[in-house]
Formats: C-alpha cells, sequence, structure tokens
C-alpha cells in the first residue's frame, strides 16, 4: 500500500539524518586504459542518476510538506528560483526532477515489483503519468523496462489516431497561419507595423518548415549584414551536408 505526503505544514523538523553516499574518484578520466575508462564512465554514470532520483524526491517533499517555508520562502516557485541561480541550473531543470521523484514515490511499489531502483535512472518516470492515461497499468509497466526511453516517450502519448483527432493542425494560407479556421495568433495594435511583419515572419518560417517536415531553428545577430554572411555560409555547408547524406 502506497503512503502519500500529505501537503500540511506542521511546522519546522529536526534536521534528517544525512545520507551515506559513495565516494568515488575523477581519476579515471586521466587513464590510458580503454577498459579503465568505460569502467569509469559507467560507474560514474550510475552515481549521476542516483543523484538525480535523490534530488528529485527531496524536491518533491519540499513542495507538497511545504517546507520551502522553512528555508524562508512564501511559495515553492520562489524555492526554485533562487535554488537555480544558487546552483546554476534552469527552473525547468529542476522541475523535471521533481517530477522523477514525484512518479518515485507515487509508483513506488509499482516500480519495485518490476525490480526497478533508485540507479535504473529517473528518464522514463516523468512520462509515466502520461502514460498510465492511454494504457493499462500492467502494460505501462511491463513496458518501462522493456523499451528504451524514446520507444516508451512515443508509446507513452497514446494510439496515433487519438492523437491526430484531439488536435486540429497548422495550416498555412498565404501569409495567415491558420489552426483550423482560427489566426494562430493575434497581434496587439501597439505593435509596430515593421515588429509585425518580423514576428509575423517568423510565424510563416515556422509553418512552412512544419509542411515540409523540416526543423526550425533561430539564430541572433549584431545586424543584417553579419546575418547575410552568416546565411551565405550556412547554404553552403547544408549543401555540402546534405551530399554526404
Amino acid at each position: 500500500m502506497q503512503t502519500a505526503i500529505e501537503n500540511v505544514y506542521d511546522g519546522p523538523k529536526r534536521p534528517a539524518r544525512q545520507l551515506e553516499a559513495k565516494q568515488f574518484t575523477l581519476d579515471f578520466a586521466y587513464s590510458e586504459n580503454a577498459t579503465e575508462l568505460d569502467a569509469g564512465i559507467r560507474e560514474t554514470a550510475k552515481g549521476y542518476k542516483l543523484s538525480i532520483m535523490a534530488m528529485g524526491i527531496a524536491l518533491y517533499r519540499v513542495d507538497v510538506a511545504g517546507l520551502f517555508i522553512d528555508l524562508g520562502f512564501r511559495k515553492f516557485g520562489e524555492y526554485i528560483d533562487k535554488l537555480a541561480e544558487d546552483i546554476g541550473l534552469n527552473r525547468s531543470t529542476l522541475y523535471n526532477w521533481e517530477y522523477v521523484g514525484e512518479a518515485f514515490i507515487k509508483y513506488r511499489s509499482d516500480l519495485e515489483r518490476i525490480g526497478f531502483s533508485e540507479e535504473d535512472g529517473p528518464t522514463k518516470l516523468p512520462l509515466l503519468a502520461r502514460a498510465l492515461e492511454h494504457h493499462s497499468k500492467q502494460t505501462v509497466f511491463k513496458n518501462l523496462t522493456a523499451m528504451t526511453y524514446r520507444q516508451f516517450d512515443e508509446w507513452a502519448r497514446g494510439p496515433v489516431q487519438a492523437i491526430e483527432n484531439h488536435y486540429t493542425s497548422v495550416k498555412l494560407k498565404g501569409d495567415q497561419v491558420l489552426v483550423g479556421r482560427e489566426p494562430l495568433a493575434v497581434f496587439s495594435d501597439a505593435l509596430k507595423p515593421d515588429d509585425r511583419k518580423y514576428f509575423q515572419s517568423w510565424m510563416v518560417a515556422a509553418a512552412e518548415a512544419k509542411e515540409n517536415n523540416e526543423y526550425l531553428r533561430g539564430y541572433k545577430f549584431y545586424d543584417e549584414k553579419e546575418a547575410r554572411i552568416f546565411d551565405r555560409i550556412y547554404a553552403r555547408e547544408l549543401k555540402a551536408l546534405r551530399k554526404k547524406r
């Protein structure tokens, strides 16, 4: 039977006992021996996975138990902002780790039943909730270990037809990008005409890439002259790249 953590703040708690972690060295990285390098990489990866799992569980407990109040924050989001700043990580990374901890706590008994442990890695855990929306519990936990991350990610989205029926496709009509019969975006009248044209051009380019099953990526430049120089380099390199395929 799973034990839920109640979202109730009942005052400061005594400091928890520190976890004993295995100490490891990075000396292997300077080895000339291929076997030692490979072994070091694999062992360090285990520690990395275990660290993410531990941090995720801790973040989830700080959130649902209201322990961020003990640290002087009114909201969990404020704590995340400060933590991200202090340790040099993105907020999205920390929230994703929290999803890992939440999934491990909520489904721990099911995970233990299939032999999943902290060292197996947290990457698939944030996908559990979505997979359970479309598939039976038994099948979900069977595929959690049987599938690769990419396979499980695609499978967790549900049947392809169900996904296609749920969403309306984006269409390009002239210089308009439509979702069904509605415009993808409505620009404010306060926007300058040149700025409106600029943002609209990006939407059109994205829609064109989508129609052609291509991938759009943007780059920032100091001015138009610099961008034009890059365009020439890009065209040459892309042509050479596609010749190799």
